[in-house]
Formats: structure tokens, sequence, C-alpha cells
């Protein structure tokens, strides 16, 4: 089942491959407040992704201990792609670490003291989800910025 995992994980991939592609050519300001997202910044939605993979794949899930980026400061295209060439090993590691065992039941304690019970196909699936519905938002970001974004929702290969 890893095998599927790991195909799926490179159909994220290029379709996120496609949104850097289309922030880096458009030369879109990852840094500008939007408005109507609580003047929230593509490079915060971006950076945010990065971290909900670090949190619940790197610390949760193999207990790694990992820290953030920090979402709340200037970035730029750059520092996104290194943020996700890490999120790529990280999740390399992760398909290392449980490929054979994606149903161990995984037990942690977050944020408040709170304890939860994941499976690692349960922990990937949320991040990817996680990925695709903020990946729409930073979408409809750069429109309201002025740049008509490519479909990053179709798959390529």
């Amino acid at each position: 089942m890893v095998s599927l995992l790991r195909q799926q994980y490179q159909l994220v991939r290029s379709s996120r491959a496609v949104m850097l592609k289309f922030i880096a050519e458009q030369n879109v300001d990852v840094n500008t407040p939007v408005p109507a997202f609580h003047n929230k910044t593509v490079g915060f939605m971006l950076l945010h992704v990065a971290n909900v993979y670090r949190h619940w794949l790197g610390n949760f899930g193999m207990g790694n201990g990992l820290g953030y980026y920090d979402d709340s400061a200037p970035t730029d295209i750059g520092a996104i792609r290194d943020a996700f060439d890490d999120v790529d090993d990280l999740v390399n590691a992760f398909f290392n670490k449980f490929g054979n065992d994606l149903d161990l039941p995984i037990i942690g304690t977050i944020s408040g003291g709170r304890q939860f019970t994941f499976t690692p196909t349960e922990l990937f699936t949320h991040v990817i989800t996680h990925e695709f519905h903020h990946k729409g938002q930073a979408m409809s970001m750069c429109s309201l910025l002025g740049h008509t974004p490519p479909d990053t929702d179709l798959i390529r290969t």
C-alpha cells in the first residue's frame, strides 16, 4: 500500500509544482496581505502548509521535535520552495518508517494536553487534503492580487 501512497504523493507534488511555477513566473508578491483572507499572505498560507506536514508527520508521527517555519515573517518563493523540499524529504522518511505498518496506532499529545491516536495512513491523508485546501486558498489569493492562476487541480504526470 505504501507504493500507492508514494504515487499519490507524486501527484500532490506535481500539482504543487504548477502552483509554485506560476507564483515564480508571475512574480506574485507572496508578502502582500489579502483582506479577504484576514490579511494573511500567500507566503503565510504556503509556509503554514509546510508547518502542518512538520507537525503531523515529523513531530506527532515520528517524534522528531522539528521546529516550524516562521509563517508570519516576510518570505520569498525560494524559501517556500526550500520548505517544500524539506517536506518532500520528511514525507519520504515517514514512508520509510511506516511503509510496512500503515495501520500502526500512533498515540501523541497535542496542544492543551489532548491525546489522540492516529495511523500513518490517517496522518498522511490529513496533510495532503490540508495542502489541497490551502493551495486553493493561495490560488484565490493570487487571483485577488490580480493574477489569473492556472488550474492546479488537474492531475499531471
